[in-house]
């Protein structure tokens, strides 16, 4: 076994022991749950060895233990696994208690806060499961899609006078999904405001085989108004943007 996968599976283990030690009122008699779901990317083939945890998030841990600090928003690993070669996995955790704390499956996320990819080729899918309808949940298929990152850059090439608004819509690497409601949070919009006087250079990390929408309005001193709305396909690993005004 590699050091970086006995350090992750070490720190997993530690998460696990201070739930079971601490955590009494989150985890109803150490009972266990198993969450059953297959990973596949955008062409039906199955991903081995994609890291899925399941963690418990809540905001009433008040205590410290040994060398865990103590703060709200405690997110801890209540289990771990990885798909098997069919793209699979029975992912076995510890049973939390819905009424107190919220449980999240994710699926190619970290396993401390899910917040960056583990194989850095592809997305981030997280489940948050409104409820447990039996010791056997099944999730849905999770098709993970291939990250990219969109580069945008805003360029001033005329001396005029007036000013730039914009908004940016895109896929974030980070799919949100509440199950078994269905609400979902697979875009994310960000907007800019100001004078044409500097060029600007904005990053945004996303996903493959989706379109990022560049929404503009020029507003003229002379009262002339230009709004357009441009499609940016996201379609390779890089993809470099160039808006001229």
């Amino acid at each position: 076994m590699h050091l970086t996968s006995m350090y992750k599976k070490i720190t997993s283990l530690l998460f696990i022991f201070y739930f079971l030690i601490i955590g009494c009122d989150p985890i109803e008699n150490n009972s266990r749950i198993v969450f059953n779901l297959k990973v596949t990317d955008e062409e039906n083939q199955p991903l081995p060895d994609i890291d899925i945890n399941a963690s418990l998030r809540d905001t009433s841990i008040g205590v410290s233990f040994f060398i865990f600090p103590s703060f709200e928003g405690f997110e801890g690993v209540i289990g771990v696994g990885s798909t098997d070669t069919q793209g699979e996995i029975s992912l076995i955790s510890l049973d939390p208690d819905l009424f107190q704390n919220e449980i999240a499956v994710v699926i190619n996320g970290d396993e401390q806060f899910g917040m960056s990819s583990v194989n850095q080729e592809y997305g981030i899918v997280t489940y948050l499961l409104d409820s447990i309808a039996n010791k056997a949940t099944l999730l849905p298929d999770t098709v993970l899609k291939r990250s990219a990152t969109l580069e945008i850059e805003i360029i001033d090439v005329l001396d005029m006078e007036g000013s730039l608004a914009y908004t940016i819509t895109y896929s974030p690497r980070i799919q949100q999904f509440r199950f078994p409601s269905g609400e979902e949070l697979t875009s994310d919009t960000v907007e800019g405001f100001g004078e044409p006087l500097s060029s600007e250079e904005l990053t945004f990390e996303t996903l493959q085989n989706t379109i990022a929408l560049f929404s503009y309005t020029i507003t003229l001193d002379s009262g002339v108004v230009e709004t357009n709305t441009i499609e940016i396909p996201i379609n390779q690993d890089i993809v470099q943007y160039a808006f001229e005004f």
